[in-house]
């Protein structure tokens, strides 16, 4: 025990002695007296106190014995209360008052004096076991929150570390073909695919981003994939509202962009498209992609990517009850909607 929990006890027991003398003041003579005979009951409600709190709670009802924890309790109760009676009609009255001296053993197991004294003992290991059980309970729930933030703070790191970087590779393998051919564009793309790197291995272990660098990565992502696809791809990318104050998660929507171009396009021998839209505002994010579905692809295929339930249970941990993720698919197209309400405690 620190010497500052050793003063917190002390300051503890002054209080408890004062309030009690104050409110003994009015059989006594003097306050001096009520102070003097609560001194006399203050070893047994230390013993009775210490005994409860650190044997008693712990060790019997934590260990869900309500029974037996209630009966130890009288048990010590009794004791003490009976030693108390000793010790004041043996020393305390004939030292401090001795108008009150009877030494008769029969005056020691008066049982009304008795369940006087036991009551007397008892009413601070009442208070202090109320005040125990309350702490442990408030740390017990702090640690189980800092265990659950430890939890989803952990799960959400994985989330980010399994964002599917194949773009990446593909992208390498074009720039590669460009740089055999000497093309202008490869300095242009090396660049952009720099920037992707640096944002996804030192940005996204930020809190939050602003809203225009994740635009600002999907766009160099957009470029990268037109030069690796050419005429085979037909995209569009529309921006709305305010986006210069809004702050997201990092690597939030890049998920749903590199699931449309890997089962949206990859796999197109012909031409495909992508349409993606967002929308900001202060409060609210509404985010949607679609992309064409190369004929004789497995159904569902779409959903079931590691991406889809990477983006949904990101927005579970992270926005709760504040987040809409609609998916929908048919025969040539598939389409996710995403919406986010940032201060709203109501679905998105």
């Amino acid at each position: 025990m620190s010497f500052k929990h050793i003063l917190y006890h002390i300051l503890f027991w002054v209080v408890i002695m004062l309030a009690f003398a104050v409110s003994e003041w009015g059989y006594r003579q003097s306050m001096q007296d009520a102070i003097i005979f609560e001194l006399l009951f203050l070893p047994s409600r230390l013993v009775a106190v210490y005994v409860n709190w650190f044997v008693l709670i712990p060790r019997i009802l934590y260990n869900n014995k309500i029974l037996a924890y209630f009966g130890v309790l009288i048990l010590v109760i009794t004791i003490l209360a009976i030693a108390h009676r000793y010790f004041v009609l043996y020393w305390g009255y004939p030292n401090y008052f001795p108008q009150w001296v009877d030494v008769s053993r029969d005056r020691v197991y008066d049982l009304p004096r008795l369940a006087q004294s036991a009551l007397i003992i008892i009413s601070p290991v009442a208070f202090t076991t109320g005040f125990k059980l309350f702490a442990d309970w408030f740390k017990q729930r702090k640690e189980t929150e800092m265990l659950r933030e430890e939890k989803r703070d952990a799960e959400l790191k994985f989330l980010k570390s399994q964002i599917n970087p194949h773009f990446l590779f593909n992208t390498l393998n074009s720039i590669y073909g460009l740089a055999l051919e000497s093309s202008k564009k490869t300095p242009g793309l090396i660049l952009k695919l720099s920037d992707i790197l640096s944002y996804t291995l030192y940005e996204s272990g930020m809190g939050k981003v602003p809203l225009d660098k994740e635009i600002q990565l999907i766009k160099d992502i957009i470029s990268l994939e037109k030069e690796r696809f050419g005429k085979r791809l037909d995209i569009s990318f529309n921006v709305e509202g305010d986006t210069k104050n809004i702050q997201i998660p990092p690597l939030l929507l890049i998920p749903l962009v590199e699931n449309a171009f890997k089962h949206g396009i990859q796999n197109e021998v012909k031409k495909g498209w992508i349409n993606i839209k967002l929308f900001s505002h202060v409060d609210k994010l509404r985010f949607s992609i679609s992309n064409s579905v190369p004929s004789g692809m497995e159904k569902k295929k779409n959903m079931d990517g590691l991406g889809l339930k990477n983006i949904s249970r990101r927005l579970e941990l992270l926005f709760e009850n504040r987040h809409l993720l609609k998916i929908e698919e048919n025969q040539d197209t598939f389409s996710v909607h995403m919406e986010i309400n940032f201060n709203s405690k109501t679905d998105a």
